[in-house]
């Protein structure tokens, strides 16, 4: 698998990327990173990677024409900019957008930081898409089928719960919808299998959540959504099993 993160310089969001990705996968996938307007790596970047341990060797500024291959699996923008520029060059390829403050730009002392770990963070939820092997892996480049999966009342009533909660447990949603929990495990597990949510378990119980590696445009439109559409979705009731867990979250 061949995995190519973009932004305009390619100086610090795309090559920390890259070095994470790697980091992440070892061998595994083939990583690269490229810029449209490729200047040079930034030392605070690096810094900032080795910092956190993680390998910075050939990292270096690219342009597109400097890559091996314009074949990848996927291709990751990681700003707005690199995104007009150049999704039309990768048709074939399944393009995610994610749209990341620039660091460089940045007047906080921790920007650099910050940038590691929100990118750390997504990369996480982009590969455990990848490694459960999801069927619809076509989520990060189809909005069809974002639009037909969000047209179920149900589904998108809990996705909008969801927006407004950082997790819920499937007990919450059954009792907040009153529907049965065969039925609304089963929509949350077509949510999930599409890419849109993540699941941990604890014990008995599953909790979920939005994944935080879908393109932003679609968390836009949920975000949009449940903000100015309160009727869509109920007010989470939570269940004993997911208030134990919130009181053991907030005694820790």
């Amino acid at each position: 698998m061949k995995i190519l993160f973009l932004c305009t310089a390619n100086s610090a969001r795309s090559i920390m990327g890259e070095a994470i990705l790697r980091q992440f996968v070892g061998q595994g996938i083939q990583v690269y990173s490229a810029g449209s307007a490729p200047t040079a790596v930034e030392p605070k970047a690096l810094e900032t990677l080795r910092k956190f341990k993680v390998d910075t060797t050939g990292l270096r500024a690219k342009s597109l024409a400097d890559l091996p291959t314009h074949e990848f699996d996927y291709v990751i923008s990681l700003c707005d900019r690199a995104r007009h520029e150049c999704q039309t060059e990768f048709g074939d390829s399944k393009f995610i957008a994610w749209d990341f403050p620039d660091p460089v730009s940045s007047s906080d002392p921790q920007a650099y930081t910050r940038t590691v770990h929100e990118l750390s963070e997504r990369i996480r939820m982009f590969l455990l898409i990848l490694r459960k092997g999801s069927k619809h892996k076509q989520l990060f480049n189809s909005p069809e089928d974002f639009f037909k999966i969000m047209a179920d009342p149900l589904r998108l009533s809990m996705i909008l719960m969801l927006a407004q909660h950082a997790q819920l447990c499937v007990c919450d949603f059954v009792e907040s919808t009153g529907m049965s929990q065969p039925k609304v495990s089963r929509h949350l597990a077509q949510l999930r299998d599409f890419g849109l949510l993540v699941d941990r378990k604890q014990g008995r119980w599953v909790y979920y959540r939005l994944n935080e590696s879908m393109p932003d445009w679609m968390r836009q439109v949920i975000d949009i959504t449940a903000n100015h559409n309160p009727q869509l979705y109920p007010t989470p009731i939570h269940c004993s099993a997911s208030t134990e867990y919130l009181e053991t979250q907030h005694d820790s």
